[in-house]
């Protein structure tokens, strides 16, 4: 989903992306993110009786009617080339979505809705109706999904009074950091063209057969593989999806482990904790690019105060890396994210504003197996955002500043996260290999003897 590009046209549903050794792509299907509480942010015209019950139906009526009007505002202020009335009724617009959205699920008070709408029209009243501002401060339906999926997870954007004022005199730094435990691991991404899991007798899958094998539990788990091996796979796809979630998930084999008589390498041990992960169903925050109308063009990625909230809550509180896609266009490029420096400073040009140029660490992945453990000085990926944070003047009970609005600043509005992965459970019971899943168990067993699953 390339931001602020709303000429981009494609024919092709592009539902396979990956990694290659080139541009280190990652293979993913698109994932619906969409919750029940967000069950079709594009929905128009009458609402389905079921999402409102009882005594919320007549308040979901009259909020659709609402809708519809100020659809139609949209489409001719549109069509009319009247950017200002556009950007106003977008935001009435999104204001009326969210309350639909709160009526859905039972919730009556929308009081701290309409207070975050009333902020942002004061501060576009603020910023002398500035038709950039305006823009910012706008979202698509997609976008604002998206953003609030991520704040009824975990909790709104508030920043520290204290740190804020600091900035207006020199820039503030903050840096968050996974336990130096959970830093991931580099490893390899398995290109689907190549044979490497599963071709010879050294190779990783071929001795987790025998493995099994020794326990007397039949294995074909190479023999499947050989079975779908695809030689016209396109030279970019591959498991670096499945390698990023296990090197977040599970910790670097130090050595070599000879386990029931059968030695694994580290490279081994590597290769067969992607696999493991292969099929994963993560929790994912932001919207894929599918290469079709519901994501060309307007709908943007994840917005900057989202991904933010995020890495304040892994990366600062849980003290957990995070898996992102690095880059917001049609591919997929997937990174687990370990440390982050945050600078932040006042916005010149924006009032109730700060800039944030956030400097990420990231593991990348190798383009060759090999025993060699992670190094920062090799392994390491460190790409730059910078982005605009807006925040209400008036303070929230506790005294911090709520952010109600954000936006990709310079060459971060064409490369910055696209969406953001997380783990949901430890195991994993989707894989591929229809073997490898049925004795998955065995798998997960073996790695905790290696010493890549804490006991």
């Amino acid at each position: 989903m390339i931001s602020c590009k709303n000429t981009l046209s494609f024919s092709v549903l592009l539902l396979s992306l990956a990694c290659g050794p080139a541009k280190e792509k990652v293979r993913y299907e698109y994932i619906d993110t969409s919750t029940p509480s967000v069950q079709d942010p594009n929905q128009s015209g009458p609402l389905n009786p079921v999402t409102c019950k009882g005594d919320f139906v007549s308040l979901c009526a009259e909020v659709q009617s609402r809708i519809d009007l100020v659809q139609g505002q949209i489409d001719a202020s549109s069509k009319a080339g009247f950017l200002q009335e556009m950007y106003a009724a977008q935001l009435n617009l999104n204001e009326l979505l969210e309350i639909r959205d709160a009526y859905q699920n039972g919730v009556r008070d929308v009081t701290n809705i309409q207070q975050r709408y009333g902020s942002l029209r004061q501060m576009m009243a603020d910023n002398g109706q500035d038709i950039k501002a305006m823009g910012a401060l706008n979202y698509q339906k997609e976008e604002l999904a998206a953003v609030r999926e991520v704040f009824n997870a975990f909790g709104e954007l508030s920043l520290d009074p204290a740190q804020v004022a600091a900035a207006n005199v020199k820039p503030t730094i903050i840096v968050l950091n996974a336990s130096e435990s959970a830093t991931p691991w580099a490893g390899y991404w398995y290109p689907k063209r190549g044979k490497d899991l599963f071709d010879g007798d050294n190779a990783p899958l071929a001795k987790f057969d025998r493995y099994l094998q020794a326990q007397n539990k039949p294995s074909s788990i190479v023999q499947w593989e050989v079975g779908h091996f695809d030689n016209s796979a396109a030279e970019w796809e591959g498991m670096c999806d499945a390698w990023a979630m296990a090197s977040v998930s599970m910790l670097e084999p130090k050595k070599a482990q000879t386990i029931d008589g059968i030695e694994f390498s580290v490279g081994d041990l590597k290769g067969l904790a992607t696999k493991y992960y292969e099929g994963y169903k993560p929790q994912i925050f932001g919207r894929r690019y599918q290469g079709q109308a519901a994501t060309d063009g307007m709908i943007q990625d994840l917005r900057p105060e989202g991904f933010h909230k995020i890495v304040e809550e892994y990366l600062g509180k849980r003290k957990q890396p995070i898996i992102i896609d690095e880059d917001p266009g049609p591919e997929v490029w997937s990174k687990p994210m370990f440390r982050i420096a945050l600078s932040m400073s006042m916005d010149p040009e924006r009032t109730h504003a700060v800039r944030v140029k956030a400097f990420p660490w990231l593991t990348r992945q190798r383009s060759l197996v090999d025993n060699a453990l992670t190094s920062k000085a090799t392994d390491l990926a460190a790409p730059a955002y910078e982005y605009r944070l807006y925040f209400d003047p008036t303070p929230l009970a506790d005294g911090r500043l709520k952010v109600i609005a954000g936006e990709w600043l310079g060459g971060s509005l064409n490369f910055h996260p696209d969406t953001v992965s997380l783990p949901q459970k430890a195991e994993n019971q989707d894989q591929i290999n229809p073997d490898v899943k049925a004795n998955h168990d065995d798998l997960r067993k073996l790695l905790e003897k290696a010493g890549m699953i804490p006991s």
